[in-house]
């Protein structure tokens, strides 16, 4: 009896070594897109984890092949970092990439500690790119008002930190404008 529960034994391990040989099915991945309604969507950016983005959207769609979400419609866009939110964003259209970048042709930023309005646009191919990992806004044209600002502040080619600590702007062959109000010291 011991005989027959070894030899059972050792036919059991040498069948699973062989199937560990075998080798592995690719996982199936949905070709179809996920809809979603009326949807509220939190983003938690691994290449920002003090950062949470919270969306309400009349519609989301996901790309299961791309990894891609799609948000229609941004009514209510807002990133938190230590239980502040910083800033708020509206769009038609966002998409959330599978490295957690935000990428769109329109959006609309309002900084709230420095009460700066950012609207920003894409060019042809190259869309408005919010960069959770440089926490960066890379921007082909920008247009913004705010507190301290003239009426009319324009910037082609932008690259500028969340926090406006790193301001990059290439107006080459373009019309910048850059406005700021005297405060009236001297």
């Amino acid at each position: 009896m011991l005989r027959f529960s070894l030899a059972a034994l050792g036919l059991v391990v040498i069948v699973l070594v062989g199937l560990s040989f075998l080798p592995k099915r690719p996982r199936a991945i949905p070709e179809s897109t996920i809809y979603l309604k009326g949807s509220r969507v939190t983003l938690f950016p691994q290449s920002d984890p003090a950062a949470v983005w919270h969306f309400t959207a009349p519609e989301v769609s996901y790309l299961p092949s791309r990894r891609e979400t799609i948000l229609h419609g941004i009514e209510d866009g807002e990133r938190v970092v230590d239980g502040v939110t910083d800033f708020t964003l509206k769009a038609d259209e966002v998409t959330i990439d599978a490295r957690d970048n935000l990428r769109g042709q329109s959006m609309e930023v309002h900084l709230l500690e420095a009460d700066w309005l950012l609207r920003m646009q894409g060019r042809e191919a190259r869309p408005v790119v919010i960069d959770q990992e440089r926490g960066k806004f890379v921007v082909p044209i920008l247009d913004y008002t705010g507190e301290g600002l003239g009426a009319v502040n324009h910037a082609e080619n932008v690259s500028m930190n969340f926090d406006l600590s790193d301001y990059e702007a290439d107006c080459e062959g373009a019309s910048c404008v850059n406005q700021f109000e005297d405060s009236g010291n001297q």
